[in-house]
């Protein structure tokens, strides 16, 4: 009777374990050719300023930031802002606060990026991220990445997949050189 019950048990894991996994009506790929995408980099190590609002803890915000400065990536500290006008990002910093109008009602977060024209330097970035989704895995890891220039990667398992469900903590292609 024993040997019944766990088999009946292992049988529910197996079953649940696809359920979570299987994502319908998603093309999934099985390798990129060519390598990620860096469009601009910082000049200097950025700051990171958090709006209160957006939940976001300095705990979170720094084991987020350690996956990027194990790739080489330097930052100068984070700051909780209470303020009720953090909303403009200053030069050298990346501000993590609320979507403003216009955001994506399928969107789990965004990053607006600012360059100087001539040199293509980061001057400075916005994350735009909900409260519940700066809760979830990899999704301030990938908005950082955003913010340090790096575009989508479509590799599966890749930390700048552009689909959340598909992406994971591969960085290939994205230590500092």
């Amino acid at each position: 009777m024993k040997w019944a019950f766990c088999f009946l048990l292992s049988c529910m894991v197996e079953h649940n374990f696809f359920y979570e996994s299987y994502y319908i009506n998603q093309h999934i790929e099985t390798f990129v050719i060519g390598k990620p995408h860096q469009k601009a980099s910082c000049a200097h190590p950025p700051s990171v300023r958090i709006c209160a609002d957006t939940e976001v803890s300095a705990f979170r915000m720094g084991h987020a930031l350690q996956y990027w400065k194990i790739l080489g990536y330097n930052f100068e500290g984070i700051r909780i802002d209470t303020s009720p006008l953090c909303m403009n990002a200053r030069a050298g910093e990346i501000l993590v606060t609320l979507p403003e109008s216009g955001f994506g009602g399928g969107q789990m977060a965004s990053t607006r990026l600012y360059t100087h024209i001539e040199s293509n330097n980061i001057v400075k970035a916005k994350i735009f991220i909900m409260p519940k989704n700066a809760k979830k895995s990899r999704v301030l890891e990938h908005e950082i990445g955003h913010a340090l220039g790096w575009s989508h990667y479509e590799q599966k398992f890749h930390i700048m997949h552009s689909n959340w469900m598909l992406g994971g903590m591969n960085s290939k292609g994205l230590r500092k050189n």
